[in-house]
């Protein structure tokens, strides 16, 4: 029976012992009828003394979690018929149940998601319920994607680049259906605290070309990129604002993002992916043929993620609003 135990912790030793034990009978990993191990054994393995033992034996019993049967050894009896500070079982059951029964209904977590946020919480976390982490593959568009959020929400927006080493920290989450499979794939754990949204190429691009087409004309474009699968995806998201029969998009995969801005006798527009945008120059981005290729959140997505996570609606001035997103309805809050 391995327990961490805290010897500076002014939690006695004896109930940190029980305190342990408890949470494994309640949840499953010591279940009834097991034998805990003899009182000597388990002072020795702990490194306490047997009183220390005993006397956790003998808090566990009080509670109806185990029965101490002599010579005979402690057995696990199941769950407490009273649970903590006298409240009654059926009471404490009512309560599991109704808490269970929410977080499946209203927040789709697991029995599993709501033992490990629990395990996770702490009045610090908590402060993260004002904050979103927005997830994407370039620092570029992340920072894009937390505008277009913090415009439209009253809600601290903060950039989470795939490039990082570990996961955001505990709270709401937005990602990309682009990321949808590596997301899931890093974060599995996570995934009630996850909305994807769909994006698409920003609208306002092709007024950022110059010079246009003439009628009956086709203009060339050039799209930077690093690599094939990407270049290809990005193309045919851009066909939609450039059309075949006015555009030429070529993809061109490079190994440094401005090579394509060298040649100064070129004077072919050249569109930057997001993440290749990020690495170009100062100078290289004010080069009048660069033009950075922009993504943002669906308009009806973002309306939703908002609902999903009950923020406060920011108005068209930018000020706050005292409507508070809750589900699918929307409840009026005083800002006083």
């Amino acid at each position: 029976m391995k327990i961490a135990l805290d010897p500076k912790s002014p939690v006695p030793l004896y109930h940190q012992v029980a305190e342990t034990i408890s949470y494994r009978i309640a949840t499953g990993r010591l279940l009834p009828g097991e034998r805990l191990p003899p009182v000597r054994e388990a002072a020795v393995v702990l490194g306490v003394n047997m009183h220390t033992v005993r006397r956790a034996y003998a808090e566990l019993a009080q509670k109806g979690l185990v029965e101490m049967r002599g010579a005979r050894g402690t057995r696990v009896l199941g769950r407490a018929r009273v649970g903590p500070r006298g409240v009654s079982r059926r009471k404490l059951d009512g309560f599991m149940e109704r808490v269970l029964r929410e977080a499946r209904q209203q927040h789709g977590l697991t029995r599993h998601d709501l033992v490990h946020l629990l395990a996770n919480w702490s009045p610090a976390t908590s402060e993260a319920a004002g904050v979103v982490h927005v997830v994407e593959c370039s620092q570029a568009q992340c920072s894009d994607h937390v505008q277009e959020i913090k415009s439209h929400w009253q809600v601290d927006a903060r950039p989470w680049c795939l490039s990082k080493q570990g996961e955001p920290p505990p709270g709401p989450i937005v990602a990309t259906y682009f990321h949808h499979n590596e997301v899931r794939r890093r974060w599995p754990h996570r995934l009630h605290e996850i909305r994807f949204v769909a994006i698409r190429p920003d609208p306002r691009l092709p007024a950022r070309v110059r010079p246009r087409p003439a009628p009956g004309k086709r203009s060339g474009l050039t799209l930077c990129e690093l690599d094939e699968p990407m270049a290809r995806n990005i193309a045919s998201d851009l066909s939609v604002l450039f059309p075949a029969d006015r555009y030429r998009i070529k993809p061109r995969v490079v190994q440094r993002a401005g090579e394509l801005l060298e040649s100064p006798q070129s004077r072919t527009p050249v569109l930057f992916s997001p993440r290749v945008w990020g690495q170009l120059s100062s100078a290289e981005r004010n080069d009048a043929r660069a033009i950075k290729v922009t993504y943002v959140i669906e308009p009806e997505e973002l309306e939703a993620v908002g609902e999903h996570f009950g923020w406060r609606r920011r108005n068209a001035t930018g000020s706050v609003s005292n409507e508070r997103m809750t589900g699918n309805k929307t409840r009026k809050r005083s800002t006083s």
